[in-house]
Formats: C-alpha cells, structure tokens, sequence
C-alpha cells in the first residue's frame, strides 16, 4: 500500500466526541442516560476529555445491543443509501463508502464530496445509518442508540453488497466519515485487528479486508484505542475544534504498531468541526462549525494524490 507522506502536525484528535453530540458529566454514569442538551455537552468540554464516557458506552453497547443476520443489515441500509456514479470513465469504477456525522446525513456535504469523487472517476455510495432503522440522531449522538461499535457493521453489510453491483469494483474500496462516522471507521478497524466481529452483526461477511479496502479518510473523529491490520488511514483535523482533545490523537500516533498500516493526522489552523461543510446543517452551525475552503481542498488535494498513487484515478 503506498505510505501518507504528510506534513507535520502538532494537534490531534478527540475523545470529547463528536460536534452536536451532547454528553454527560464524566462522573455521571451511562446508565443514568446522557442527557440531551448542549450545556451539558460544555459542562464536558470544560472539564476535559470524556474517554471514561465513551468506553462506558462501549460497555453499555456490548451488553445492550442485538446481533442481526447480514441480510437483514442489507435490507435495513440498500434502500437508503445515495449512489453518486462518475459521467466519464467505463465501469466498474473503484468505490468511496460515505459514513455520515452523528446528526445524521447532509444532502448538501455528501454532494460535494461526491461530485469531487467522481470527477476523478470513483464511485460514492452515502450511507444512511439511520432512515432504515428510525434512529433519532440525539441518541446517536448521546452514545444511546448506533454507538460506532454497532454502527461499523454498516461497512462490511455494504462491502459484501458491492459484488451483486456489475458498476463497482468491489476489491478496490476507500471508507471516508466524518466526526460519528470517523469513529465507527475507527471502530471497525480496531474489531477486524482483534477478529472481533461488529456488534450488530451475527457473523462478519468473509472478505480481505486488508487489500480489498485501499485507504481511510477519517474527518475531526476519534483515535481512543489501538489497530493492526494493513490499512493506511488519514485524519484531518481542525485547531478551532473546541470538542477535541489533542492529546489524545497525537499520542496514539508515537504509539502506533509499527508492523500496522500507516497513520497519518493533518491539522488545519482556523478550522473548526465540520470545517469542510459549506453549507451545514443547523447541528453544525450550533457548535460553531465554520466553512473553511483552504483546508478542505487541501484535504482534498491528500485524498486525490493518494487515490492517484494507486492507479484508481482517472
């Protein structure tokens, strides 16, 4: 697989979760319920990093949350899902699996990715992690319902639906998500480096997960635990980004197995959560996301190079 050469950074990402995600006090317990209001969300950013939280919520998932059959986690998201296909180029075109933030999909970001995915000839199918499943995105965002550990069996449910579509190449696949959906990437990763199968799944569709999926493109997400499979994965991150802490990523990146695929993170000045949406959703605006163009396409400009590098660009 071909490294990420990237400038260096000096901040990294959060364990604070996740922008419009409203947490709760890190002396709380999760089983008294995370409550639903940003207040409480800044009570958390102040007094620091909410780790004990999320793997609390980890917990909760592992015990709460019921397996289903790889079919029925197919019939749940197909119906769902966008399928944004190239103009130019023949079939079958390498694919982009889109994971959306946690207050849900965003018509107007997905299309921009997508029409900058296709123009260099690779398809995108966006997730919708919720409209089969009637999730209201507080609870994903309060860790209560589609934690990322549950939430990641979305990846491999439509990676094996990719081999009944003659328009994608299924062995030629890139994961992108933001925020949420940067942690369920996160999630899947660490599941598949411990033969761990993903929560909502009875059984993990059998794939080469490590040469089938070509890279990772992670957006203002989390890096809580470790990974050793041998795939490179990217995060862009933004210095204005008040849910994150930085210690968190950038000690995880001195630490990271050497034998593992690469680990890249890209910091941005004057970039907040959700930096590359040009027109957010009201969630966005409410945690102060702010459009920042010159780090989206020099977000973009990584991705593309990379994506050339391994023949996949047209």
């Amino acid at each position: 697989m071909n490294k990420f050469w990237l400038h260096s950074a000096v901040v990294a990402v959060t364990t604070t979760l996740l922008f419009a995600c409203s947490g709760v006090n890190k002396s709380d317990t999760f089983a008294q319920g995370a409550k639903d209001n940003s207040a409480t969300l800044e009570e958390t950013v102040e007094e620091g990093s909410t780790l004990d939280w999320i793997m609390q919520a980890k917990t909760n998932a592992q015990q709460t949350v019921t397996a289903k059959p790889l079919e029925q986690m197919k019939q749940e998201l197909i119906p769902h899902e966008t399928v944004y296909l190239p103009e130019q180029g023949e079939a079958p075109f390498p694919v982009l699996l889109f994971m959306h933030g946690c207050s849900g999909a965003t018509p107007a970001h997905e299309k921009d990715w997508a029409k900058r995915f296709n123009e260099i000839g690779v398809a995108v199918i966006g997730i919708d992690s919720y409209g089969g499943r009637e999730i209201d995105w507080n609870d994903a965002c309060n860790f209560k319902k589609m934690t990322p550990w549950e939430r990641s069996g979305d990846i491999p449910a439509i990676m094996d639906s990719l081999k009944d579509r003659d328009f994608i190449d299924p062995k030629q696949v890139y994961l992108t998500g933001f925020s949420h959906g940067a942690l369920t990437i996160w999630a899947f990763l660490q599941q598949l480096s411990n033969s761990e199968t993903p929560l909502s799944l009875t059984q993990l569709p059998e794939n080469n997960y490590q040469d089938v999926i070509k890279g990772t493109f992670m957006f203002y997400g989390s890096c809580p635990t470790q990974w050793t499979v041998n795939i490179n994965s990217l995060m862009f991150l933004g210095e204005d980004d008040r849910y994150m802490d930085e210690s968190v990523c950038q000690n995880y990146a001195k630490n990271h197995p050497s034998n593992a695929g690469n680990f890249e993170y890209v910091v941005y000045p004057n970039a907040t959560h959700t930096f590359d949406h040009a027109n957010p959703n009201q969630a966005n605006v409410e945690a102060g996301s702010r459009y920042n163009e010159a780090a989206t396409m020099d977000a973009w400009r990584r991705i593309k190079a990379i994506i050339e590098a391994d023949g996949n660009a047209q």
